[in-house]
């Protein structure tokens, strides 16, 4: 509660006077003796120590999905990607070709590169949005540099499918298939949101304005 008052309070002034009501409080106290105290879990957010474990741990040599892997984390982690913008839902009713990446839409330049995200969670109407990736030149991090080594795989494997993102097995990458992968390297401790909170954390120990985080 304080936290969130220090937030609200410099647009509503009177935000402490009213955490301290007698509705707050009460309805407070009402659900303590309710559901009593429970701690919250929360999964934690991904570090660049732990992007340099992952990679520094791959099998020799690395196989397709290590690529496709580490090419898919880098890419969430620098871009501030939800999860299920990059991977097709477990939920086979949720599935729709029209949320898939396409690899023709990637323009790769010499510093960045791009691609067209045909879905996310705030658009309705398919619109679409270009995600744009800086590279990180001479860091073992550096997202183009994994995008390039997992191209080279794709794109020899598998010329012919449309989506960005596929498997050994010519399929999309789904949800489960990355967050096992995630824990597998990490442990139970990471969940799929670790990847944009990381990314965000990121940014801000390296100064960049919260306004300029989203």
């Amino acid at each position: 509660i304080s936290g969130i008052c220090n937030t609200l309070e410099p647009y509503f002034p009177e935000v402490r006077e009213v955490r301290s009501s007698a509705i707050v409080t009460r309805s407070l106290a009402g659900m303590k003796k309710l559901r009593g105290l429970q701690a919250t879990t929360r999964k934690r957010a991904l570090s660049t120590d732990d992007l340099l474990s992952i990679i520094t741990h791959f099998p020799s040599p690395p196989q397709h999905d290590d690529f496709l892997f580490a090419a898919m984390l880098l890419t969430g982690f620098h871009g501030l990607l939800r999860l299920g913008e990059l991977t097709f839902p477990d939920n086979i009713r949720k599935r729709s070709a029209k949320k898939l990446t396409l690899r023709h839409t990637l323009a790769i330049q010499e510093t960045r590169f791009s691609f067209t995200l045909p879905f996310h969670k705030a658009d309705h109407f398919f619109a679409g949005n270009t995600v744009m990736i800086e590279a990180l030149p001479m860091s073992p991090i550096d997202p183009l540099f994994h995008l390039l080594r997992y191209l080279h795989s794709r794109d020899h494997l598998f010329p012919l499918l449309p989506m960005l993102w596929v498997t050994s097995d010519g399929t999309p990458s789904t949800y489960s298939w990355f967050v096992g992968r995630l824990k597998r390297h990490l442990g139970q401790d990471v969940a799929g949101h670790s990847l944009r909170s990381g990314g965000a954390t990121a940014l801000a120990l390296a100064g960049v304005p919260e306004s300029a985080i989203q």
